[in-house]
């Protein structure tokens, strides 16, 4: 029987939302600029934020990143007392999509 990770506390997901709102956007606009066969060091940077990469066959690159603007209204929520009700029930769903 494999075993299921723990859902992570209130507190870390906040933080998490926090770390995501706060990430920088250099290191992906970087990786952009190269080719595929120079990139060296990517586990070392800061990619959080990038959430999809696109490299065109004619050389055009696409990035796209967390909306920030959405991020940080749902963290405001979550700290507000009437986020609990809703960080709580984001967590029973996600406990009942692992079942």
């Amino acid at each position: 029987m494999a075993k299921t990770k723990a859902l992570p506390e209130r507190e870390q997901i906040i933080r998490r939302m926090w770390k995501l709102a706060n990430a920088k956007a250099g290191d992906a606009v970087q990786l952009a600029c190269f080719p595929p066969e120079e990139w060296k060091g990517t586990e070392k940077m800061e990619l959080d934020a990038l959430t999809e990469f696109k490299r065109g066959s004619n050389g055009v690159v696409e990035l796209k990143f967390v909306d920030r603007g959405r991020l940080l209204e749902r963290l405001l929520d979550a700290v507000d007392h009437g986020g609990e009700e809703q960080v709580d029930r984001f967590l029973q769903a996600m406990e009942g999509q692992e079942g």
